[in-house]
This record gives C-alpha cells, structure tokens and sequence, in this order.
C-alpha cells in the first residue's frame, strides 16, 4: 500500500511537472536557455527534460518497469535538488525561480518540495524492495 501511495505521488508529481511545462513550452525552453549553468545545453535541453519526464511516468505506470521508474525518478530528483542547492549557495547570482514545478515559488520553496519528492521516492523505493523480499504468502496455516 505504501510503495503504490509513493507511485501514485509521484506519478502525479512527473505528469504535473510535464503538463505545465507543455503548456507553456516556449516559455518554459526560454527560461531553460537563460538559467544558470543550463543556457549552454539550452536549445535541446527542454525537449530533453519532457522525454525524461513522460519517460519517469510510463515507467512508474508499468508494473514491471517500476523498479527502474523509481531509480530513475531518485536519480533525476537529486540532480535537480543539487542544482537548487548549487544557485542557492554557490551561484553568483540567483535566477528567476520560473523552472521551479509550481509557479510563483521561490528557489527555497523549490528545494523544500524537492526534499519531500525525495523522501517520497526512498520510501518508495525501500517499501517496493522490502515487498520483494518477503514471500506473498507469510500466513501458516496448521492442520493440527
């Protein structure tokens, strides 16, 4: 029940993030050339970051995919959250917060929800490898 909560959170965590930066995609790839350490990658890394998104989704969808969903989604996440710890404590200057998932948070509040996206997808992960290890039937049953 907990590693399908942490799917269903994150799952709705990628298809929110994909569907807003789609609907406003021109904004968003501007936003992407003009960020901190990302405008060097930036006329291929928005259409990149969308295939990573909806990817991360239809793994976590497919049941047999999900162990590397959840991976994938961690990997993703950290690298994402070392890059708002990066602007926040090394960067010259702070960028707009515009590439954040939600609109109107700051780079803080960003990297907050980051830290809660984590520990969601840890759970996630220990919850769905401790469901491995342990046989689906643990119920004895005695003909005595």
């Amino acid at each position: 029940m907990i590693t399908e909560l942490s799917i269903f959170i994150l799952i709705l965590v990628w298809a929110y993030t994909f569907v807003s930066k789609i609907f406003d995609f021109e904004t968003f790839a501007r936003q992407i050339k003009g960020a901190y350490l990302l405008s060097s990658a930036g006329a291929i890394l928005p259409y990149i970051l969308q295939v990573v998104h909806i990817g991360i989704i239809l793994l976590l969808l497919k049941k047999s995919w999900r162990k590397f969903g959840l991976i994938t989604s961690l990997i993703i996440t950290v690298v994402y959250t070392g890059y708002l710890i990066y602007i926040l404590k090394f960067a010259p200057s702070i960028p707009c917060s515009c590439i954040a998932v939600f609109r109107g948070i700051n780079w803080n509040d960003q990297l907050y929800f980051n830290f809660v996206v984590l520990a969601v997808n840890i759970i996630g992960l220990v919850t769905f490898y401790s469901q491995k290890r342990t046989p689906h039937s643990s119920i004895q049953t005695s003909l005595n």
